[in-house]
């Protein structure tokens, strides 16, 4: 029991220690897009992510099939009635979702994007209600309201601040591409497994990204890159979408699906903190409100609703997904 309890905790604490890491990730990116296409930086991170996230992936399935004694197969061979969904989540998740958030950020700041982003849990939970494929109780519908009242602030603020008005509709685009293919995803994630069908659709987005980012990228001057474009390239690709990936399902097997997202749900806090800290970024009355309310929405929906899950049926595959497929970090 003592060592259970020691393990959850240290569990606890990697997912705070990279809450952080992930609140940084907008900063270095913001920082980055001072001397890069917004393009250019987004597909490079993402192929460093990529690469880490499915060498991490890769041997945390292999070492799965070796203590279960089952045959490992990292990739699965997929249906041919299955091609064109997949082929669908992987431009919608992997290709269109985070160029469009990255152009976003570069017309906002970080902080005001991780606000939008975590506004993907009220968003999917009201697709899932509308579909009919998830259930609703008196606490996700007030987290709902909430999160709308928070979106709603966040959207008059950006037509007070001259500009903001296009980078908030491209996140929030973003956003809702992120939400459709993490519902389209969710069938072949029970098919095939999660773990295989994010890296598959990371692997077919990322190298479509990457063809069409190609143009940008041989116009950059890679020599001249200051060191924290580097780090936000390297560092925030490996650690934090890579890396990361595999704290969350480690944690998500120790502690339970439920304790992880709520510090993915910590993770505007920590950048709005780190961005007051590094480079003097003060947020708005608008942003501080619509946060808290966004926040708060999205914790009653994940956490307090426990109607949700007792209505729903959700799998183990369906909470892996949830987790691994984030859109915070990419």
């Amino acid at each position: 029991m003592r060592n259970s309890s020691r393990g959850a905790l240290s569990h606890h604490g990697i997912l705070m220690i990279f809450t952080f890491f992930w609140g940084a990730n907008f900063i270095l990116a913001e920082v980055a897009l001072k001397e890069m296409q917004p393009i250019s930086f987004s597909v490079s991170r993402f192929a460093v992510g990529g690469i880490a996230m499915l060498l991490v992936l890769y041997l945390q399935c292999y070492y799965d099939a070796k203590n279960k004694g089952t045959d490992f197969k990292f990739f699965p061979t997929i249906e041919k009635g299955d091609h064109f969904r997949l082929l669908l989540v992987s431009v919608l998740g992997a290709t269109l979702a985070p160029w469009l958030g990255i152009e976003g950020l570069g017309l906002t700041h970080g902080s005001r994007a991780a606000i939008w982003l975590a506004l993907g849990p009220a968003v999917s939970a009201l697709f899932g209600y509308l579909l009919t494929t998830e259930k609703l109780g008196r606490f996700g519908i007030t987290g709902v309201i909430l999160a709308g009242m928070g979106t709603l602030l966040l959207a008059m603020d950006g037509f007070r601040v001259t500009g903001y008005w296009v980078g908030d509709a491209l996140l929030c685009i973003a956003l809702f591409l992120t939400v459709i293919e993490l519902h389209l995803i969710k069938p072949l994630a029970r098919k095939y497994g999660s773990i295989s069908m994010v890296a598959l659709r990371t692997l077919i987005g990322g190298s479509l990204y990457l063809l069409i980012a190609s143009p940008s990228l041989v116009q950059e001057d890679w020599l001249f890159l200051d060191k924290w474009t580097w780090i936000a390239i390297l560092a925030g690709g490996a650690i934090g979408v890579g890396i990361g990936q595999w704290v969350k399902v480690r944690a998500l097997r120790a502690i339970g699906p439920t304790r992880v997202v709520i510090y993915g749900n910590l993770v505007p806090i920590a950048t709005i903190l780190i961005a007051w800290f590094s480079i003097g970024q003060n947020p708005s009355l608008y942003e501080i409100i619509a946060a808290i309310l966004i926040i708060i929405g999205a914790i009653a929906i994940q956490v307090i609703d426990s109607s949700r899950k007792k209505k729903t049926s959700f799998t183990p595959q369906d909470d892996e997904l949830s987790v691994v497929s984030s859109p915070k970090q990419e």
